[in-house]
């Protein structure tokens, strides 16, 4: 006969299982990264290039050597790792106890939709020779509103969502106000430089949710 054990039992996990996929801390420090390194590695190659006074679409402006390389590089792969972080960063946000579960549900998909309109302007390029103002340059011109509109409502409703997360609501609500000032005002001698810093900044957030920045730490 045996004895029954007295060892006492182990707690389960309440940790979700673990997967395969990518981490936000991966999605969101490539899609930062393949920005940047876009922009500059881009914008060096180009003749007569300026990242004060030429805006970023006209790196990915068909006409111009290599524009499919920067459409791909520079907005399409950014844009869809920071969709893929954001949606991973709000499941994440959702099973956490904070509460403002259907604020913070908007806000995250307004920020995902925001990361596929990022995404778009690579598949919407303008004309080299034409501008903005003709054909699908247009539509390129409306990802881009799309973009900082959808950002600029989802982070606020984050913001207000986030309770008794003071540093990250502070923090984001920065961020959105960076990225409205730099979409209306342009900066005194680079013009071009404001859509730059707004893409950046978004892009910097989008990787410190990603790696729980601002997060409080869970006690064990």
């Amino acid at each position: 006969m045996t004895e029954p054990s007295t060892s006492p039992a182990r707690p389960t996990s309440s940790r979700p299982p673990s997967t395969r996929l990518p981490s936000t801390r991966v999605l969101s420090t490539l899609a930062l990264l393949g920005f940047v390194a876009s922009l500059l590695g881009f914008g060096a190659m180009l003749d007569g290039f300026s990242q004060g006074t030429h805006p970023v679409a006209l790196l990915g402006a068909r006409g111009v050597p290599r524009w499919w390389a920067f459409d791909l590089f520079g907005f399409v792969l950014p844009g869809l790792l920071a969709w893929a972080s954001i949606v991973r960063s709000s499941i994440a946000d959702n099973a956490r106890a904070d509460g403002g579960g259907r604020l913070l549900g908007v806000g995250w998909t307004l920020c995902a939709i925001a990361a596929l309109a990022f995404a778009a302007q690579g598949a919407l390029p303008i004309d080299a020779a034409q501008g903005f103002g003709y054909g699908i340059a247009r539509l390129h011109a409306a990802a881009w509103t799309v973009w900082w509109i959808a950002f600029a409502a989802g982070g606020v409703l984050l913001a207000i969502g986030w309770r008794g997360r003071i540093a990250l609501r502070f923090a984001t609500a920065f961020v959105v106000a960076l990225v409205l000032v730099f979409s209306f005002v342009a900066v005194p001698g680079a013009p071009a430089m404001g859509q730059r810093i707004g893409f950046v900044a978004w892009l910097a957030w989008v990787a410190c949710v990603g790696w729980g920045f601002w997060m409080p730490r869970e006690r064990v």
